[in-house]
């Protein structure tokens, strides 16, 4: 077989280094190997871009991705196909990829790789890759960069090789500093719940329980109503009244507010990142959760330091009390809003898709917390994701199967 005439790269990023990265790229800068690509016509594939065609479409109706229909109802499959195919249109010449793979089921991920495996044959790839097994078949090398250089060069066989580190942490998770009162074994109960939107079916006839102490994870492809249900369970969807949704005991619209079903939900997913960037320490962001805020605005009483000073112990780094949020790490900040949502012991905490974005290292450690939370707590867990982490340890699994008619779904 002749050897491709195109260069490709996978390119793997230290941590807090990504963003000094792109300056360089959009720059025309690029460093060491990179650099046979300056002057040549570059698209890039990435969330970031697609999030400003989505916000094209909002305030026009339509984008440069889509003349004849919404890009905001496409599934994440459809708007990277649609993306992918706009980029090629535009006649580049090197196409970057931007964790191509994150957030897209395996029949999605199986078909985009297949398509950037032909593509391969007619254009050059550099591949920004945070997790090993989503390194694609036709690169051979992968370059290991820091802020500004590139400060290795390992074949793709060396960088996939197993080294990730585990939550190796003594310390038990802190009882809270106060108790739920009359919480009752069923905390969340779907009977024969189906939705549509305008005339689409979404779900159909879903049966769900979870108890207390349970951990669930909660699979499915794209577009199969994931969202939907946590929306119902945790937001304030309107689909969920009139359904035989039961939170806590009561059905979802017979009296609890929303803020009152909250207060028994512990939650996160890697977009609440954004809503804390303001000037708090990882202490204080953790004492928040215990006062429901965003930020803390009153001088905490000692219990409350004691108790954040206990989880910065659990989460590895006492030492970053007076850090703040925002110059913290990706997996720090995540570690803290996960610390934040649990630090009151919630009868329900809800992760959606807390490893998105991780590299291999970070995502493991993630994936311990989680574990040592639902083994040393009464809390229950879902946990939500469209891959199948490595050394998570879920009790029970909820699958939901896409259908014309309306995604079905059961324990598997």
């Amino acid at each position: 077989m002749a050897r491709n005439k195109y260069r490709h790269f996978a390119v793997s990023i230290e941590n807090n280094a990504e963003k000094a990265f792109f300056n360089q790229i959009k720059k025309g800068n690029f460093p060491g190997e990179l650099a046979c690509f300056r002057n040549k016509k570059i698209g890039i594939f990435s969330e970031e871009v697609l999030k400003e065609y989505i916000e094209e479409d909002y305030k026009h109706g339509r984008s440069q991705l889509s003349q004849d229909r919404s890009i905001r109802t496409f599934s994440t499959g459809e708007r990277r196909k649609a993306l992918l195919e706009h980029l090629i249109n535009q006649q580049i010449e090197v196409l970057l990829l931007v964790n191509p793979f994150d957030a897209l089921d395996i029949p999605s991920g199986e078909f985009l790789q297949k398509h950037l495996v032909q593509l391969s044959e007619d254009i050059s790839i550099i591949q920004l890759i945070k997790r090993k097994e989503d390194l694609l078949p036709f690169i051979d090398e992968v370059l290991l960069i820091g802020k500004n250089q590139v400060y290795a060069r390992v074949t793709a066989g060396d960088f996939k090789k197993d080294g990730r580190q585990v939550f190796e942490k003594d310390v038990s998770i802190p009882p809270p500093l106060k108790k739920y009162d009359s919480i009752p074994e069923e905390l969340v109960k779907l009977k024969g719940v189906s939705v549509f939107y305008e005339d689409r079916p979404i779900l159909k006839n879903i049966n769900w329980t979870v108890k207390k102490g349970e951990f669930w994870q909660l699979s499915g492809p794209n577009g199969s109503g994931k969202t939907t249900i946590l929306s119902m369970i945790y937001g304030d969807n309107p689909k969920a009244y009139g359904q035989d949704l039961y939170l806590f005991g009561n059905k979802k619209g017979s009296g609890e507010t929303v803020w009152e079903i909250k207060d028994k939900i512990g939650y996160f997913s890697p977009a609440l990142t954004e809503m804390f960037q303001g000037n708090h320490s990882l202490e204080n962001m953790l004492i928040s959760g215990m006062l429901d805020s965003i930020g803390l605005y009153a001088m905490p009483k000692k219990s409350q330091i004691s108790l954040a000073e206990k989880w910065l112990k659990v989460l590895g780094f006492p030492e970053k009390a007076n850090i703040l949020f925002s110059k913290a790490s990706a997996l720090e900040q995540r570690l803290v809003l996960i610390g934040r949502a649990m630090i009151k012991h919630p009868p329900l905490l809800i992760l959606d898709e807390p490893t998105t974005g991780l590299n291999d290292e970070a995502a493991a450690l993630l994936v311990e917390l989680i574990n040592k939370i639902a083994s040393e707590s009464e809390t229950a867990v879902i946990y939500v994701s469209h891959r199948k982490e490595s050394g998570l340890n879920p009790q029970f699994i909820f699958q939901l199967t896409k259908r014309q008619e309306g995604s079905t779904g059961g324990k598997v």
